[in-house]
């Protein structure tokens, strides 16, 4: 009675310690390595999260060209760089004639034994109508890179507008940096919405000149404050648009992003005009899991002076799972008919490995009988504290990925499969522990049937 469960462990253990081939892997894809070097770097494709077998990424593997698997890691992600530095910004207004460009105000620069003194000189007639034309804002004083710009401003009536800014080293020549930058200032029902940042890239320049469109006549520009630029800048992200399909409720949006990408921005543009709704996002991992809540925001699309202006993104908590929900707000009528565009992204993964062995090397993945095959970083680079010290390892690059996925075990054709599959997966230990539970409760039972039987056996004698 114990020869047959102790053969199929044997048979399990053995399948388990095997070394796993690249001919075992449902998806294979070329790396092409930059120069010669005893550590590689990749960042993974987005084929590898629509393949993966595991949430965790944990069946990838990198093997030589002997087919031998050789150690990898994964980078540390980066994390939420600090806040950034402001600094408050010297800021003149610019007065001139109603109708005129703000070209026309008379701005001049006095270097004195007190410091550089700014010279704004009226170009209005006294009897003319005298007007703001824009704001000069005095930057020379701030060296590093100037990323955004925070408005600060004062005005009686909501607006949706546009602001262009331009940049000069000497108050004469002037060269646009920023084009119809969308800020507005909407109030409804008690609730606000605002856009008072305008990104600058990480410009130099030691003045700036701004000029608004589609702002109330009272609009006043009280205060600008300058971000700067962080010595790390913002990682890259890929981005993927995806189809939502109706939900079961009114004002219910679903979509599947097809595997299990670290996703931890969204973009959602409302399909018509002059939109604006709060939205709730859920997500889950499987299709027959309860839906857990990621985060709130306000969704618009509004006309603006230079074209239409949308919600930034929707910063999200990093979330792995592969269904997502997202519900409208439908007071005030939802989002409306037509298409909802939506766009999900995330940082790709690094992936560090240990060049042993001779090229060329190939990854594969989507193996559901997988354990987790990644080692510390520390383990596989030596020296590596923080994501700058990628450095260290020569970059590679992915090539196109061949194959498809495998189907997952069966338990009656492949037992010992299913169960090494059940156990790399994340629910491994716990169906594993109702199957020992349940098996052996049928245990007892099939003892006391055999008990009773012997019992009425010799009654009857």
């Amino acid at each position: 009675m114990t020869r047959a469960p102790l053969a199929l462990l044997a048979a399990w253990s053995v399948c388990a310690s095997a070394q796993e081939r690249p001919s075992e892997q449902p998806y294979l894809a070329p790396l092409m390595l930059e120069g010669p070097g005893s550590h590689y770097r990749f960042a993974l494709p987005a084929a590898a999260y629509r393949g993966a077998a595991r949430a965790d990424l944990g069946d990838l593997r990198v093997f030589n060209a002997a087919g031998e698997p050789v150690p990898y890691a994964f980078a540390l992600r980066e994390t939420k760089p600090a806040a950034p530095a402001l600094r408050a910004a010297n800021l003149f207004p610019l007065y001139g004639e109603a109708g005129q460009g703000i070209e026309s105000a008379s701005v001049r620069v006095r270097r004195t034994s007190r410091g550089t003194e700014i010279d704004i000189r009226e170009t209005a007639p006294r009897a003319a109508k005298r007007v703001v034309l824009g704001y000069l804002l005095d930057v020379s004083a701030i060296e590093a890179r100037k990323q955004a710009l925070l408005l600060d401003w004062q005005a009686g009536e909501g607006f949706s507008g546009a602001v262009q800014v331009e940049g000069s080293d000497d108050l004469k020549q002037w060269a646009r940096l920023v084009t119809g930058a969308p800020v507005l200032f909407l109030e409804h029902a008690g609730a606000q919405l605002e856009r008072r940042r305008v990104e600058l890239g990480g410009v130099g320049t030691k003045y700036l000149r701004l000029s608004f469109s589609g702002v109330p006549r009272d609009f006043v520009l009280r205060q600008v404050r300058v971000e700067l630029r962080g010595d790390a800048p913002e990682p890259a992200r890929e981005w993927l648009a995806l189809q939502p399909a109706p939900g079961k409720e009114i004002g219910e949006l679903l979509f599947d992003t097809g595997g299990h990408f670290p996703v931890d921005r969204l973009r959602v543009a409302p399909p018509q005009l002059n939109t604006v709704a709060q939205v709730q996002l859920f997500a889950r991992d499987r299709a027959e899991d309860k839906w857990h809540y990621v985060a709130s925001a306000t969704a618009y699309r509004l006309r603006g002076e230079a074209g239409d202006v949308v919600n930034p993104d929707i910063v999200l908590p990093l979330t792995v799972e592969r269904y997502w929900r997202l519900r409208v707000d439908q007071r005030g009528g939802g989002f409306g008919a037509g298409e909802v565009r939506i766009e999900v992204g995330w940082i790709p993964h690094q992936v560090v490995f240990a060049a042993r062995g001779d090229g060329p090397f190939r990854i594969g993945y989507g193996d559901h009988l997988a354990k987790a095959g990644a080692l510390a970083i520390g383990a596989v680079l030596p020296g590596y504290r923080e994501p700058r010290d990628l450095a260290i390892a020569r970059a590679a690059n992915v090539g196109p990925v061949a194959g498809e996925a495998a189907p997952a075990p069966s338990l009656v054709r492949e037992p010992a499969q299913f169960f090494r599959a059940l156990a790399a997966s994340g629910d491994g230990k716990k169906w594993l522990l109702w199957g020992a539970l349940v098996a052996g409760v049928l245990l007892l039972a099939w003892m006391a049937f055999r008990l009773l039987n012997e019992v009425g056996r010799k009654d009857s004698t």
